[in-house]
């Protein structure tokens, strides 16, 4: 006790006494401070926008995921209905409508969207958009049992769901770069995909089977359902908000053309962008005939095409897996453009087959759908990784409504064809066209600097500045 007693004075009259040892006592605590903040700031994970990953991101993401399975799978059971619906007019160019007037909302309205998106709460858009498609497909239900069902009331209902769902996938995919490590993301992205591609898996059989059974009304009633679910699940998670400052508040024209020069001021965005859109050209006019290939050129019926519908979706569901374990590699600009020349043959092939040929399209419908993967989640991936999260709304509604027109340009000449030429031959030029774009994409150059921030480490401080 003594000895402790007579230690603990000595000690402290040393410190006091001794400014330098006070000055070399102070600068290591301020080395160690600094050197456990830069530890700190180093080990914190980062999103694909640059912030702090928040804390129990998995399982918001879990949450979210949760109710989309449930409001894509009703989605596409009663989207198919109403495609359906209008295939068995026979009919290219009606066919050909459904997807115009799907595709004009989002050529439109995106820009405004956009805007919309990054001024406002992400999560509440996604959750308003839930209550009008749900709202929109009741009326729906309402006009048909009071005999008012018609193919102009049918594409008039895709153009609206098509406001909703552009509203909700552009809230979706501007709030995921928040949520999600950066080096995640693509798996993440692939998992959205994957969400998309097993609701076509059974999404198109339930449709069929509701309304050749029950009719249009009762294959409409479950997206209801699902849309309501969907609705819910967002009141459990907490999605980070981007708040813009007094001078970003612009007006909304504006903030539109804030995405126009954020894409122009990234270097290799807007070639890319450009060679997105042209491939669009050529690839839209074939999907848009797809049931009608099915029908009309090998003699299928309703059930013959929900299950091309299904191995679309099946083997899009495994290639999102494989994508997702993979990660999609540094170099994603490169297997996009890869893809694009995949899928171009295959499709040229699907539009040389004989009218006997159906299990063989059925076969390249699958290896159809695996390039698709590769061309479409990391596409939603660069888009993300290179445009700052206070302006991505807006890019990725340009980036829609860029799509939407080129869709609608390749769909106009579809239209005018189709019905003289038979659907076969459609395949095969867009299959051509494809292909061109695919060889044109390699000299583009300045695409490939778009995988720069793939390829650089990020710095651990940036979310500190």
């Amino acid at each position: 006790m003594e000895q402790k007693n007579d230690l603990s004075p000595q000690t402290n009259t040393s410190d006091a006494n001794d400014p330098e040892g006070r000055v070399v006592a102070e600068s290591s605590t301020d080395a160690e401070t600094l050197a456990n903040a830069s530890a700190q700031a180093a080990s914190a994970q980062l999103t694909a926008s640059g912030t702090v990953v928040p804390k129990g991101w998995i399982k918001t993401v879990g949450i979210v995921f949760s109710g989309q399975i449930f409001s894509l799978l009703t989605s596409a059971a009663s989207g198919y209905a109403l495609i359906w619906f209008l295939t068995i007019t026979g009919s290219a160019m009606i066919l050909v409508l459904g997807t115009v007037f799907w595709l004009l909302p989002m050529a439109f309205f995106s820009p405004l969207i956009g805007s919309l998106v990054d001024r406002y709460n992400r999560k509440h858009i996604m959750m308003l958009s839930n209550l009008f498609v749900a709202a929109l497909t009741a009326l729906m239900i309402l006009f048909i049992v009071l005999g008012f069902v018609s193919v102009p009331l049918v594409l008039a209902m895709i153009a609206l769901r098509s406001v909703g769902q552009v509203f909700h996938f552009t809230s979706m995919n501007a709030a995921i770069p928040l949520l999600v490590p950066d080096k995640h993301l693509v798996r993440v992205s692939s998992v959205t995909s994957g969400l998309g591609a097993a609701s076509n898996i059974v999404g198109p059989a339930i449709g069929i089977v509701l309304f050749e059974s029950f009719g249009l009304h009762i294959a409409l009633s479950i997206d209801i359902v699902g849309a309501l679910i969907a609705f819910s699940v967002l009141f459990f998670v907490s999605i980070p908000d981007v708040h813009l400052s007094k001078e970003e508040q612009t007006k909304i024209i504006s903030e539109m053309r804030d995405g126009l020069v954020a894409i122009r001021q990234k270097v290799g965005m807007t070639p890319f962008f450009v060679l997105v859109a042209i491939a669009c050209v050529f690839f839209m006019p074939m999907a848009a005939l797809f049931p009608l290939m099915t029908v009309q050129h090998f003699g299928g019926d309703g059930y013959a095409a929900a299950l091309i519908e299904a191995i679309w979706g099946t083997c899009f569901l495994a290639g999102t897996v494989a994508l997702g374990i993979w990660g999609g590699g540094k170099r994603l600009t490169l297997l996009i453009r890869f893809s694009l020349g995949a899928c171009a043959l295959i499709v040229m092939a699907c539009g040389l087959l004989p009218p006997s040929g159906y299990w063989w399209f059925f076969g390249l419908t699958g290896l159809m759908a695996l390039t698709g993967v590769l061309f479409d989640t990391p596409l939603m991936a660069v888009v993300q990784k290179n445009i700052a999260p206070e302006k991505l709304g807006r890019v990725l509604s340009v980036f829609n409504s860029l799509i939407s027109v080129a869709s609608l340009i390749g769909l106009g000449l579809a239209g005018a064809v189709g019905d003289i030429t038979g659907v076969a031959p459609i395949f095969v030029a867009s299959g051509a066209g494809m292909f061109l774009v695919f060889v044109a994409a390699f000299f583009l150059p300045n695409i490939k600097k778009l995988d720069k921030l793939e390829e650089e480490e990020e710095d651990p401080l940036r979310s500190l500045h």
